[in-house]
């Protein structure tokens, strides 16, 4: 179960992030920008409750 919910979230950081270079590239870097300032708050969340704070 542990290893079906570390899969999930790192697809779903992986959609996160690849709808954030979408939205650079296609629709206006500051969004793409505000995206991945997102995409890595979410990153370092996920490793610090995932892994770190245990």
């Amino acid at each position: 179960m542990k290893i079906l919910a570390h899969a999930g979230a790192i697809i779903g950081l992986y959609l996160a992030f690849s709808f954030a270079l979408f939205l650079g590239l296609q629709v206006d870097p500051l969004y793409g920008n505000i995206g991945l300032v997102t995409v890595g708050i979410l990153v370092a969340s996920y490793v610090y409750f995932g892994f770190v704070s245990k």
